[in-house]
Parts: C-alpha cells; sequence; structure tokens
C-alpha cells in the first residue's frame, strides 16, 4: 500500500465513539466534582442549607402567627377596615377620577419644567461664550456694540426661560400636593397602623436574610464561606504574632441570632446571647479563644472541634472548662459574671498558698498564706509543735496546713530547726511581754465575760469556737481562720493575752487585727481561751526536748523544710532567700499530655484533665519506687479540685493581644484589692462584691446587730474619708457591739482598698489626697432646717454639725458623704419618683436644701 493510500484510509476512519467516551467520562468528572464541592465534600454547605431551611419554616410561621395575633387586636382591626374604606374611596369614584386626570397633567407638567431646564442651561452656556466675546472685543481695542447687544438678549431670554422654569416647577409641586391631600386620608392611617407592624417588618427582614423569593415561594440563600480573622491575635511558639481565623459560623450559623434557643445544635443560639455575645462581639472576637478547637476547618466535626492528635487547643466543654479561657483575656475571673467556677479555682490557688511554692502569673507578689514562725519558741510547746508538723489534722481537722506525711523522727527535725532559729527573737519577746495580771480560767464570771466578748466584739467573723462551729471557709471543710476550740492545749494564755491585744507586736506579717481591746477586756477574753480545750495538755516530755535541745536534727531540719518548702507559706529564719520549690504554673494549660507523668496509674484516663485533678485530689499519686513527689496532701473536695482545674486550664503562655483585652486599669484595681481584702478576710463581716458577710449568720435573730452592708459604698464615700478611716477605724454607730478592727494598714494598702470599692461601682477616684493637720477646711455653721410634719427626724441619729452631736445624739456624722448620695439616698427611701405628691416632694426639698447648706 502506496504512502498515499494509508493517509485516506486514516482520513476516512470514525473516532465518534472514543470522542464520546471521553466527553462521557470528563461530564461524570465535573458532575462528581460539583456533588462533592456542593453537598458531599462540605460538611458545614449541609449545616447552613437545613438552618435556611428551618429558618425559613420558623419565619414563615412566625408572620402566620403574628397576622393571627393582629387579628384579635379590635384596635388594628378597626384601622384595616378604615384604610380599606379610605383606599376604596381613593381608588373609585371622583377621587380616583382627578387623581387620574392630576397624573396625567403631572405628565405634561414635569416635561414642560424638564424643557425649562434644559432651555435655562443652554441660554447660560451662551451667555458665558457671550461674555467671552464681548471681553475679548473689550480687551483688544474693538467695538463691543453687536457683542453687548449679544450679550443683552440672551440675559433677557434667561429671564423668561427662568420664570418658566419657575411657573412648571410650581405648578408640579400644586399637582403633587394635590394627589397628596387626597390620598392624605390613606398616609394618616397607614402612619397608625406602623407600630402595630413593626414586628412583622422585622420578620420579613429575617426571612430575607435566610432566603429569597421566587415563583412566590421561598428559595433559601446558596451557602457562602464566612470567616473572621483576628489580626495578630496572639503570640506563637517563636514569638511572633499571629493572626487567627474562624469559621465555626459556617455550622453554627445562628450562634448570634436571637430566637433559636430551642434548637439543636449547630442551630443553637449561644446560651445567654446578649451577656455574653453583647460583651463579646462575634466578628471581632471569634469563637476559638473562648471555646478552643481548630477554626479554619469546615469540612469534619473532629477536626472542627480539635479533637485530632497533637491538636494542643481541642474544643472544650461548655459547662467548666470554657470558663478558664477568661483568663486568655481578662487578668483574674474574681466577681466576673459566667466565671464563677474558674473564679473559685483561682481564689483556692491564691488562699490555700498555692503561690507559695509555684510561681504564677499576677501573684507573684502575695504575702504568705501562713503564719510567720519567726518565735514560734515562744508560742508553742515542743510536744506540740512536733505533733502538728506530723499530723495537723489530728488536732485541727479544717485546717489550710496541708499534710506532708512526715515520720515521727522527720516532723522532730523540722521543729528542732524551727524552735533553734526562732530561740532568740523568742526570748526576746517574751522578756518584752510578762505574765499579765487579771487572767483566772477558774473564775466563771470572768469567763462568760471573755465568751460574751469574742461573740459580739466580732470575732465570729473569723473563727469558730466550739468544735464544729465555723463562720467562713476558704475551702470545702477549710476555715478561713483557726478554730479556737481546743487553742488552750496548743499556747499559754501569756501568749494569748499578748497576742490578742496587738497582733502586729508578735508578727509583723500577721492577718490578725487589732480589736483596740481594753486590759480587762484582753484578760477576760484569754481566761475563756484557756478554757477552750477538748484534753488535758500532755506533761512535758523530757527526752524529747534533751533531743531538740541538743541540734542534733537541726542539719535534718534544714534539709526537709528545703524538700518540702515550707518557707513558702511561713516566715522561717534562716531561709528568707530561698526560692519556690516547685514548677511555674503560669502556662500550665499549653502543657502537652506527653509532658505528664502518670507513673504506674494505668486505671487514670490519659487527659489533661484527669492528670489535674487527680493530682490535686491526691498529689502523690503519681509516684513510683523511682520517683519520688513531694506535693501535700491538701484534703480538697472533688468540686474544689475540678475548681483549681479549671482555673489552671486558663493559664496559657501565648499572650493575647492588647487589642482584645479589656482597659487594664479597673481589673487590675479589682485584682489588687479583692486580693488585699481576701487576705484580711474583710467579707467574714461585710457584704460586698456579691458576697455576703459570713458572721450574719450568727445574726439571723436580729440582723441590725450585724455589722454593716458595704454594697455601693464605692459610691457613697469621699476617697479621703474612707482613707482615713481605714488607716485609723473609729466607732461610727455607737448601737452595735461588733467592732471594726484596726488592721495595720500601710498607705498604699489602705488606697488599694479605696481604689477596689470604686472600681466596684466603675468608678476611678484618682490619687486620694491625705488631708494634713493644718489643712482642715473652713468651719461650715450649723443648719438647722426645720422639717415639715411626717419626716424622719434625721438628728435623731447624725451630727448636727462638725463639732460634735448634740446631747443624746448618736456620733453617725455624714462627713465624708458625697452631697448626690446623699440626695439619691433621700430620694430613694421618700419614694421620690414613685410618689410624686406634693408633700413628698415638699419634705424632699427641705432635706436637700439642708443637704446644700452644708449640714454634715
Amino acid at each position: 500500500m502506496t504512502g498515499r493510500g494509508l493517509v485516506e484510509k486514516e482520513e476516512k476512519r470514525q473516532y465518534g465513539v472514543v470522542y464520546l467516551f471521553v466527553v462521557g467520562i470528563l461530564l461524570a468528572c465535573s458532575v462528581w466534582a460539583i456533588w462533592q464541592d456542593s453537598f458531599s465534600r462540605h460538611l458545614w454547605k449541609h449545616y447552613k442549607t437545613d438552618f435556611y431551611r428551618a429558618a425559613i419554616a420558623k419565619y414563615d410561621q412566625e408572620l402566620v402567627d403574628e397576622a393571627a395575633r393582629l387579628a384579635e387586636v379590635p384596635e388594628y382591626v378597626a384601622l384595616t377596615e378604615k384604610l380599606a374604606a379610605a383606599e376604596e374611596s381613593v381608588s373609585s369614584g371622583e377621587g380616583r377620577r382627578r387623581i387620574d386626570e392630576l397624573e396625567a397633567q403631572l405628565v405634561d407638567l414635569e416635561v414642560e419644567q424638564l424643557e425649562a431646564d434644559l432651555s435655562l442651561r443652554i441660554v447660560k452656556g451662551e451667555i458665558e461664550e457671550a461674555w467671552y466675546w464681548y471681553e475679548h472685543a473689550l480687551q483688544g481695542g474693538h467695538s463691543t456694540t453687536e457683542e453687548k447687544a449679544r450679550l443683552e438678549e440672551l440675559q433677557g431670554r434667561r429671564g423668561s426661560y427662568e420664570q418658566r422654569f419657575e411657573d412648571a416647577k410650581v405648578a408640579v409641586a400644586a399637582a403633587n400636593a394635590e394627589i397628596d391631600s387626597i390620598r392624605a386620608s390613606v398616609t394618616s392611617i397607614e402612619e397608625e397602623l406602623r407600630p402595630y407592624h413593626k414586628e412583622r417588618e422585622a420578620l420579613e427582614l429575617r426571612l430575607d436574610s435566610v432566603s429569597f423569593e421566587l415563583f412566590g415561594g421561598r428559595v433559601p440563600h446558596v451557602p457562602v464561606i464566612e470567616q473572621t480573622v483576628l489580626k495578630h491575635y496572639e503570640r506563637n511558639n517563636f514569638e511572633n504574632w499571629v493572626d487567627r481565623v474562624d469559621r465555626c459560623q459556617n455550622c453554627h450559623v445562628a450562634i448570634d441570632r436571637a430566637g433559636f434557643e430551642d434548637f439543636e445544635n449547630p442551630h443553637k443560639t449561644h446560651p445567654d446571647r446578649a451577656y455574653y455575645l453583647g460583651n463579646h462581639e462575634v466578628r471581632k472576637f471569634g469563637c476559638t479563644p473562648c471555646h478552643g478547637g481548630q477554626g479554619p476547618s469546615i469540612n469534619s466535626l473532629d477536626l472542627a472541634h480539635g479533637n485530632v492528635k497533637f491538636w494542643e487547643d481541642p474544643l472544650l466543654d461548655t459547662d467548666d472548662r470554657v470558663q478558664g479561657k477568661c483568663l486568655n483575656c481578662h487578668n483574674s475571673v474574681q466577681g466576673l459574671e459566667g466565671a464563677e467556677i474558674a473564679a473559685r479555682g483561682e481564689w483556692l490557688f491564691q488562699e490555700m498558698g498555692c503561690h507559695g511554692c509555684h510561681l504564677m502569673s499576677g501573684m507573684e507578689s502575695l504575702p504568705k498564706s501562713g503564719p510567720s514562725l519567726e518565735r514560734i519558741a515562744a508560742k508553742t510547746p515542743p510536744e506540740w509543735l512536733v505533733s502538728w508538723i506530723e499530723d495537723p489534722r489530728s488536732f485541727r481537722p479544717r485546717t489550710r496546713m496541708p499534710h506532708f506525711f512526715l515520720e515521727r523522727d522527720e516532723a522532730e527535725s523540722i521543729a528542732g530547726y524551727l524552735i533553734d532559729a526562732s530561740l532568740d527573737r523568742s526570748v526576746a519577746w517574751l522578756e518584752e511581754h510578762p505574765e499579765p495580771d487579771g487572767i483566772n480560767s477558774g473564775d466563771p464570771k470572768l469567763v462568760e465575760t471573755g465568751r460574751e466578748l469574742t461573740r459580739s466584739l466580732g470575732c465570729l467573723g473569723c473563727h469558730g469556737f466550739e468544735a464544729d462551729e465555723f463562720a467562713s471557709q476558704v475551702a470545702d471543710e477549710k476555715d478561713t481562720a483557726p478554730n479556737l476550740s481546743r487553742i488552750a492545749e496548743k499556747t499559754s494564755g501569756r501568749w494569748i493575752y499578748h497576742w490578742i491585744r496587738d497582733p502586729r507586736a508578735y508578727s509583723e506579717h500577721a492577718r490578725m487585727p487589732s480589736l483596740r481591746l481594753a486590759e480587762d477586756e484582753a484578760a477576760a477574753i484569754t481566761s475563756y481561751l484557756l478554757t477552750l480545750r477538748q484534753q488535758e495538755t500532755a506533761d512535758a516530755d523530757a527526752d524529747l526536748r534533751e533531743r531538740l535541745a541538743a541540734g542534733g536534727s537541726s542539719d535534718d531540719g534544714t534539709r526537709l523544710i528545703r524538700k518540702y518548702g515550707c518557707f513558702g507559706c511561713h516566715v522561717i529564719p534562716g531561709m528568707e532567700a530561698e526560692s519556690r520549690i516547685s514548677v511555674e504554673l503560669s502556662g500550665f494549660a499549653n502543657k502537652h499530655l506527653e509532658e505528664m507523668y502518670f507513673g504506674n496509674r494505668l486505671d487514670i484516663p490519659k487527659s489533661w484533665e484527669d492528670w489535674t485533678v487527680n493530682k490535686v485530689l491526691t498529689p502523690r499519686t503519681y509516684e513510683t519506687e523511682r520517683i519520688e513527689q513531694v506535693m501535700p496532701q491538701f484534703g480538697f473536695s472533688e468540686e474544689d479540685a475540678w475548681a483549681i482545674t479549671v482555673f489552671l486550664g486558663g493559664m496559657s503562655d501565648h499572650p493575647v493581644s492588647p487589642a482584645y483585652v479589656p482597659d487594664p486599669a479597673r481589673p487590675e484595681l479589682l485584682r489588687a484589692g479583692r486580693q488585699l481584702v481576701a487576705r484580711y478576710n474583710c467579707q467574714g463581716c461585710h457584704s460586698f462584691d456579691g458576697r455576703d458577710g459570713a458572721i450574719r449568720r450568727f445574726y439571723e435573730d436580729d440582723i441590725e446587730d450585724a455589722p454593716p452592708i458595704l454594697m455601693g459604698e464605692g459610691s457613697k464615700l469621699q476617697g479621703e474619708w474612707f482613707f482615713d478611716f481605714l488607716m485609723k477605724p473609729v466607732r461610727l454607730r455607737p448601737w452595735l457591739d461588733v467592732r471594726m478592727p484596726s488592721f495595720g494598714l500601710t498607705p498604699e494598702e489602705s488606697t488599694t482598698i479605696v481604689d477596689y470599692f470604686a472600681a466596684l461601682e466603675g468608678l476611678d477616684l484618682g490619687p486620694v489626697v491625705v488631708a494634713g493637720a493644718d489643712s482642715a477646711g473652713p468651719e461650715i455653721p450649723p443648719v438647722h432646717v426645720p422639717l415639715p410634719d411626717g419626716v424622719y427626724d434625721c438628728y435623731a441619729c447624725h451630727v448636727e454639725t462638725p463639732k460634735g452631736p448634740a446631747e443624746g445624739q448618736y456620733a453617725v456624722s455624714t462627713e465624708g458623704l458625697p452631697r448626690d448620695a446623699m440626695s439619691a439616698w433621700v430620694a430613694e427611701h421618700l419614694g421620690i419618683e414613685d410618689d410624686a405628691s406634693a408633700d413628698t416632694a415638699d419634705k424632699s426639698a427641705v432635706i436637700r436644701e439642708y443637704l446644700g447648706a452644708g449640714g454634715q
């Protein structure tokens, strides 16, 4: 076969079947790709479309319900009937004929207006041209007669066109005004109906947000990917600022839409949406900063929720663990609504002294949580000290002191060091504080006097005096201050007397305040406390004392104290420069599971939460024969252990950009203030910051005798007065037996408390100006405005002048109270806003006149 024949044969060959086969494969691949992209592969599209359909059904039904509701409103029904009648009169008869006539005229009038406007524009252009030629001839020295005549002729035409345009505009306005007047009845009724249609219009807008109308029906919107980009949100492991992308809203479409609270996830409205999303706008904060998860992922639940290996931030439960995330942006969660469990954990970490062994951001400078041991040899006998160190709970079951599981010889070694190290200071203190007079625990009358004093002065705000008695607790079964039911077994009357009179003389670090007790009061209380015992004091152990005196255990004591970190909670002579013995927990939330040692515990699930909870509950649970662990047993309840776990879950070492952090000034004032009032247990007596004073439970029969409530105090008191009062408390309410103690606050501490109470009310007082002794203002003259009959006699309780109370009056001066606070109080208690009667208004005016005139 020739070459030409081969070519002819190839040209005649048919490839239709191959072509059809290739086209079929291409079509199948295209259909498969479209199916995968639109339906099969993208899970978020299913969720979004399903939500749109559910929302359409919901809004359609709500429109039907709204129409049915309006049909039951007589006023609305009457207005719709009136509107129908008005529209009928406008759309038929003489009204309709006149409107049609006016609309026809309006068409001609609007054309005339447009033509006049166009002619006017043209002549204005020609005038500009004529001016050019006139000025050109004038400047060239030529005759301007022709140009001037042309200019005058054009200006005349402009005048006629302007008049024509104005006439046309007036005619159009008149026609429209007449049409509006004919339709005025309809318009006025429609305005009356507008408030009734407000909800329907809102529903129609919501319906339009999820669908569009097509051929009389509603079609869901085509799903479109949405995302929130948090610019420069956090630092990564390489200390670079990185963005965070969230696409959670593509599945959780209704998360920021009201009305879907009863739907199932992911089509559910965010719980307490107004509070959470009102303060954390989704488009700014996204979702993963609070909830965790892998924000960019949208095609798999496990991927999106971060439930995959090596993802460091999986989705947290929405009940508890998520609360810890608040600490990403907030420096403290104390008092933060919705973070009560995390706040409980933060409180426990602070008050149980965890910061003594573990460095924690924001708690670096907190004082030690335990008592100072600088003069312990003057306080307790060696026998008691050894037993206490060996097993604190056998003596005081609700003590905050943890159990270290020490052997007897180890306890003796530690006690030996403490006695030896504190001996010189203890002897010096005893020499300065001799045996007091007037103490007699065998005198029933004196003992009863002391008992009454402890129950009336306010001691119950911190201490319990019976075995099962307590006021405030720092944790479940953990007393804020020691229970004193066995105090006589622990120490001597000499120590008790001088301690309750001046705690700071024994220890400058003491949290115990001074109640400014007189000698006879202190003697009576001491006599009562010496009767509080459950067993007789053990006889002196000569062998033990000999061993301790020999000092042979001091080296072992030094080693054990350093091993267990006793100086983390206590001031111990010779150990002042020691550092914390355990790991820093400021970034504990980022601790990888691979870093958590489970020892031989195969029964504990391998998770961050289970490791942490068990570590808090039973700290040495992961100890093995090879790996020793020294963390003591605090005896936390399961609830408290979980609260600490939630708090630690917020301790991240990835700082968040300041753009996402609230203004730090007020939160810092609140945190510093809360730490200070917690140290001195102010809420043992007073109610404030959302918590009731613990002592109030003892005043249920006569609550007026309880310490005053301090709710809103920051908006009532002047900062300078409050500062002076904290520095040197005085008796303000003579009818109360409970006594405001002196805490020996430094000026900085008093300022912190003043700022804290102001910050609770959202105020910033600025620097507190302390008045000097010679800086008193001018004397305010006494003002006594006569009060109408029926007005409370304010002078029965309050001082009338700055010089002091009149005879028979209580010394409850209103000095330091801002005028606006007093005025608001008067208005509230006289019912000014609720009772606008002339009599009430007159009474208020008189009192306000008194306050404004300088009454104190």
